[in-house]
């Protein structure tokens, strides 16, 4: 089948969202629904690709696995008892705990066979002559692919949101061959030698695929759902699934779709399969204990929060949880602060913070494990309409337990806090440049909390009032966060207020709005005076003035700051006049 053909049958016949996490979305108060965003790739139409910061510090092989708890591949096997796992090392089939027999697991949970509620012979519309069926024998899925491998390297794992249900993943290391792999492998299960899940559609939104590797062996996600696609639950056409998997004990594979170098999709490669137990409390790969005692708890989540990770090896069933608090990232300073505790308190952990949609690593660093709170700085990692990932990179043997929360500001944001383009500036507020009290308290308020680079004052101001900012295609996150932006909106709003005269132009009868400066008005336009008055503030050099003042057109085209008569802050922006 062509890469057209498919996208065809993927654009007619799936939607990965009304299926994996249907019966969530039905449970969600209107709006709430559209701001849902899964993390695996399926909707990226919202998400702005940004800047990769490079990484520094991390050794070994490159962290490419995308969401995930990434222990390197020389650790053991991890489970997850109460939460989604992070990926550790799974070299066998059936791993062996690494305790003595006293601390092996209990066996599995029991109930109906998967085979009991998936429909045989069923194929989900995205993998339409791939040659998977569900209960096809497992034995059956086989590479196909020329030249390439793929072998797991970590535990199933899952992540967690306010919304929606639990997802499975799992870190894979790939050996490329002939083509290249454009979308992200998936997680097929099997029970008692029948296929039982398929795996989710990884294909959707073609235009938008890019290469995932390059030429040597790297390490990628692969993923799952929550529901099994191997039960439609809306007819033939089998375009919603709302089953998950019964508990009991499975084997997992890694499922990849090369391209052809000749555009065709209906080659394999498929990797060996992990035993994995699923219960009500999630998905597990057998391990043992492999930390000590912890006296360290995770705190308890507080508003903000955007990411939680918490990783507990005190136990027989080693657990970790990553939870995702937040869609709607905006902008500012972010840090990551964490506790970690180990047998050797020298031991570190390295981290990075990614954006699971586009695979970018927008930072990194490291936690130290000797149970003290260390608090990491990162920055403003840019805007962005997506949950980002905490991944750990390979974690020391003796680490008994470790927590880290990403959350906006942060141990070092107050000092960062300190340095922005106003902090030097020498103007003053003169309150009879402005013809309203109301306003003039407004404009006062703006001036001090730019000069003293108080980001969250002026992001609260902002937010409270409803401020128009770049014709609304900025948050006041984005534009106000620290570090800066290159436009320079903290200098530029003392300039303004401090720098030019306000003048009423416009707004609503008996309150209108006083607009700064007052020579983006049509009155003064044409004034000397008022133009004078930008290149003293330091809005203009003479040059650019003269230049603007002769464009009839448009005359004045910098920033421009309005406040009503009642001390609404109504916009900052490009002068439209």
């Amino acid at each position: 089948m062509s890469s057209i053909d498919r996208n065809d049958s993927w654009n007619n016949d799936n939607d990965f969202l009304s299926g994996a996490l249907h019966g969530a979305a039905d449970q969600m108060p209107g709006g709430e629904v559209d701001d849902l965003n899964v993390s695996f790739g399926v909707v990226r139409d919202r998400v702005r690709r940004r800047r990769a910061a490079k990484i520094g510090g991390l050794a070994g092989a490159s962290l490419a696995l995308v969401g995930v708890l990434a222990f390197g591949v020389t650790q053991g096997p991890l489970l997850d008892r109460a939460g989604p796992v992070p990926p550790g090392q799974s070299e066998s089939a059936t791993p062996s705990p690494s305790g003595s027999p006293s601390q092996a697991p209990e066996p599995g949970p029991t109930g109906p066979p998967a085979t009991s509620v998936i429909r045989d012979g069923h194929v989900p519309s995205w993998l339409d002559g791939m040659g998977l069926t569900c209960g096809m024998p497992a034995d059956d899925l086989g590479t196909t692919a020329s030249g390439w491998s793929i072998a797991s390297s970590g535990d199933i794992y899952g992540r967690t949101f306010d919304q929606g249900e639990p997802s499975w993943g799992m870190a894979a290391t790939v050996e490329p061959g002939d083509g290249s792999l454009d979308v992200p492998p998936v997680l097929v299960w099997s029970q008692d030698g029948v296929v039982v899940d398929l795996g989710t559609n990884t294909f959707e939104s073609p235009e938008q695929r890019e290469p995932l590797i390059g030429g040597g062996q790297e390490a990628i996600e692969a993923q799952g759902g929550a529901m099994t696609t191997c039960a439609p639950t809306d007819g033939e056409a089998g375009d919603r699934y709302e089953t998950p998997l019964p508990e009991g004990e499975y084997q997992v594979r890694v499922v990849a779709f090369p391209e052809t170098p000749s555009g065709q999709w209906d080659t394999t490669v498929v990797s060996q399969p992990v035993a994995v137990r699923l219960d009500a409390e999630g998905a597990h790969t057998v391990t043992g204990t492999r930390g000590g005692e912890a006296t360290i708890e995770p705190p308890a989540p507080a508003d903000g929060e955007l990411t939680r990770m918490v990783l507990d090896r005190t136990t027989e069933w080693v657990t970790a949880e990553m939870t995702q608090r937040d869609y709607d990232l905006g902008g500012g300073a972010l840090s990551v602060t964490a506790r970690c505790e180990s047998a050797d308190p020298a031991d570190t952990v390295p981290f990075e913070v990614v954006l699971p949609t586009t695979s970018e690593v927008l930072d990194s660093g490291e936690i130290t494990c000797d149970g003290a709170e260390t608090e990491v700085s990162l920055g403003d990692l840019g805007g962005s309409e997506a949950a980002l990932d905490l991944r750990l990179g390979s974690v020391p043997d003796g680490v008994a337990r470790l927590w880290a929360v990403l959350a906006p500001g942060g141990g070092d944001a107050g000092e960062a806090a300190g340095e922005c383009s106003a902090s030097s500036l020498d103007l003053e507020y003169d309150p009879a440049s402005t013809p309203s009290a109301a306003a003039g308290e407004t404009a006062q308020t703006l001036v001090a909390a730019a000069k003293a680079c108080d980001s969250e004052q002026l992001i609260e101001l902002a937010t409270e009032h409803g401020t128009q900012l770049m014709f609304t295609t900025e948050t006041p996150e984005q534009v106000f966060g620290l570090p800066e932006v290159d436009t320079l909106p903290y200098e530029r709003v003392v300039r303004l207020l401090a720098g030019t005269g306000g003048v009423v132009s416009g707004g609503d009868a008996g309150n209108g709005t006083i607009v700064w400066p007052r020579v983006s008005t049509p009155e003064f336009r044409d004034s000397d005076e008022a133009w004078a008055e930008v290149v003293s503030a330091g809005l203009l050099t003479q040059a650019e003035a003269d230049t603007q003042r002769a464009d009839e057109m448009f005359g004045y085209t910098g920033m421009v700051i309005g406040i009503d008569g009642s001390g609404i802050w109504r916009y900052y922006e490009p002068s439209d006049a």
